[in-house]
């Protein structure tokens, strides 16, 4: 009971899409992202049918997704470390211009005939590089921008973006792939990365200053910081609850999503058309359930939006197992999508909220690192199932595991469970 004369709490406001996108220093990166990734999902439709068409070979593309992995597990801890030391606007500037370049080089490659597999491969772990700069850097950079009430609408536009440019650009790109070929998505997505790059320096609101690792006035060290983050990691049981399942469930999870090209090509009996329709549904879902989410206060129930997402997610793979009809195909796709952005929102305004803004880059680039662990293997491993056995029963296997995985979790990790922010 408040006491005479204390002032009244205010309470928070609730999440607004409007409100943050007056945030001119948000709106800007909002932008930025929804420009370049545009282009993103056109020029994914176009190499992996570049792949498929060069090998004919379910394995290679899943090696193709598996090499796109690799970055996140083998460099994030350490360019979580240079998110901290850097201003973190002028490296997503910076980053993007060099993704820029590099599709373009490869789009003149593919224009001159020489593309081949290695180099295919070379130029996605480049780029899965860049990509997981970029990820974390905005991870870290947004709330610098914005309160802690704004993030789970600002996450859920970032995410709303995405969605709109999976939609766009899958169903697009399997019908530019279909009518031109692979180089001029290749092309267009170059120049989205420029266009992209431009908006990010029409921002004046400087990033915070980087600050020494715990105030230190040492002179840095690259281990120690990612130690630093780590340790951090490691205090936070949630976290490395979360890690725990992460790791289970993506190396299924990915192994699926390299499945889903071979699924529409020999399942469906589709061309990449089809391929970039089952990426548009999910895309949809996704869209969706940002929406949605987005608007909802999760502080409290952020576990259990986690548990429940991800006991769905593993039931829609499982119906992809036993399904053979485009509609139906589609159907289960935009469930997927839902059903994706359920377990995932919410888990990443979480970890905005509760890691501090001058280890931001570290954590989240160990955090993910290590969720992502044993991910490059699962496409592989999944892939390898698929073609000693189907494509629907590696999926119909995958779909189990994954609810499994989600209802043990639920009943053994109790922090995860409550956890709130």
């Amino acid at each position: 009971m408040e006491g005479e004369g204390a002032i009244p709490r205010t309470p928070a406001p609730g999440p607004s899409f409007s409100r943050v996108l007056r945030n001119p220093s948000f709106f800007r990166v909002w932008l930025a992202q929804l420009i370049s990734q545009s282009g993103d999902f056109i020029f994914e439709v176009a190499l992996i049918w570049l792949v498929l068409e060069l090998t004919h070979s379910v394995f290679d593309v899943a090696l193709l997704v598996t090499v796109t992995i690799l970055p996140s597990v083998i460099l994030g801890p350490f360019l979580g470390v240079y998110v901290d030391r850097w201003d973190r606007r002028k490296l997503l500037l910076v980053t993007n211009v060099a993704e820029g370049f590099v599709v373009a080089l490869l789009a003149l490659v593919v224009l001159g005939g020489h593309e081949s597999l290695p180099l295919v491969l070379g130029v996605v772990f480049v780029l899965g590089a860049a990509g997981r700069l970029v990820f974390v850097a905005t991870e870290a950079y947004v709330p610098s921008l914005l309160a802690v009430e704004d993030l789970n609408a600002s996450n859920g536009l970032l995410s709303l973006s995405g969605s709109l440019n999976q939609i766009l650009g899958l169903s697009l790109g399997g019908i530019f792939v279909a009518l031109l070929g692979v180089s001029v998505p290749m092309e267009y997505d170059a120049v989205t990365f420029f266009v992209a790059a431009f908006l990010l320096s029409r921002i004046r609101s400087p990033s915070p200053a980087p600050l020494p690792p715990g105030g230190s006035r040492e002179p840095p060290s690259l281990l120690r910081e990612m130690r630093e983050g780590l340790a951090f990691v490691r205090r936070n049981r949630f976290m490395v609850e979360i890690i725990i399942i992460g790791m289970l469930v993506n190396f299924f999870g990915n192994g699926v999503g390299a499945l889903f090209a071979p699924y529409a090509s020999y399942v469906l009996h589709g061309g990449s058309a089809v391929y970039g329709f089952l990426g548009a549904a999910v895309a949809t879902g996704t869209l969706v359930g940002a929406a949605v989410i987005g608007k909802l206060d999760t502080r409290r129930a952020t576990g259990m939006y986690l548990f429940a997402g991800g006991v769905a997610i593993g039931l829609v793979v499982l119906a992809l197992g036993v399904v053979t009809s485009t509609p139906l195909a589609l159907l289960c796709m935009l469930g997927l999508g839902i059903t994706l952005m359920a377990a995932n929102l919410p888990m990443t305004t979480l970890l905005q909220a509760k890691v501090p803004g001058e280890l931001r880059g570290r954590v989240m680039s160990v955090f993910f690192s290590l969720a992502v662990a044993i991910s490059p293997v699962g496409p592989i491993a999944v892939g390898a199932l698929a073609t000693h056995t189907s494509i629907s029963f590696a999926f119909l296997l995958s779909g189990i595991v994954i609810s499994v995985i989600m209802g043990v979790g639920f009943l053994t990790m109790s922090t995860l469970r409550r956890i709130h922010y």
